[in-house]
This record gives structure tokens, sequence and C-alpha cells, in this order.
């Protein structure tokens, strides 16, 4: 009546058995230590347009940076990052292109505008 039969007519009358290993295959233990890292993306877009704000933690004790970066076929990247003191502008471009964030040959104008936004803020 209403264009399918119950469902519990559908139901196999027994479960399906699953075969079991007698027993399990030794790894080596060479490559079961050893984890092999992931393949990251490269970005093929490049950065058209960066904007950088960083503002002071609620403690005032940390520096939190929100980085926007308009890409070529306008997709707009929006990363936040809370800074250490040991941070430095070309380490963290270095980094997002490690990552696939940025292309290769925006890392050198990242880490250029990075470091004025860092100088103009801790400055004041």
């Amino acid at each position: 009546r209403n264009g399918i039969y119950p469902l519990m007519n559908f139901a196999v009358s027994r479960p399906h058995a699953l075969p079991r290993a007698l027993s399990q295959p030794q790894e080596d233990p060479q490559k079961a230590k050893t984890p092999t890292p992931e393949p990251f993306d490269v970005e093929t877009r490049k950065v058209v347009q960066m904007q950088c704000n960083m503002e002071l933690n609620e403690d005032k004790s940390q520096w939190h940076l929100t980085l926007l970066l308009i890409l070529e076929d306008k997709l707009h990247r929006q990363l936040s990052y809370d800074l250490l003191p040991t941070d430095n502008s070309k380490d963290l471009a270095t980094e997002l292109v490690h990552y696939g964030f940025i292309h290769e040959d925006d890392c050198e104008k990242l880490a250029t505008f990075l470091e004025s936004a860092f100088h103009k803020h801790r400055s004041q």
C-alpha cells in the first residue's frame, strides 16, 4: 500500500559469520616505530592582499595574531595564532609555506609584512 514492504521482511534470518585470522601477522619493529609524515598540499595560488591584526590577550601576557590573506582566486584565508616570545616573522612565514597555507614565492613578502606588523604593534 505504501510502496515498500516493512523492513523486517528484508532481515537476514541468521547473521553472516566473519572469517577470523588464526594468527596476527608480525610487524617489522623498525617500521612500527618510525611514523611516515603525511605530505602537505602545495599552495599554487599567490597572495594578492594581506592584513594583520595583533591584540594582547586578556591577561596581557601574550600577543594574538590574526592574519587575513586574499589569494589570486579571491579566496579569503584567515589564520590565527598566539605568538610566543621566541617567534619571528621568517620562521612563521616558512611554516605557512611548509603546511601549504601560502605559495613559496610569497614567503619573503609575508615575512617582511609580519616583521613590520610586529615592530608596529610591539612598540605601542
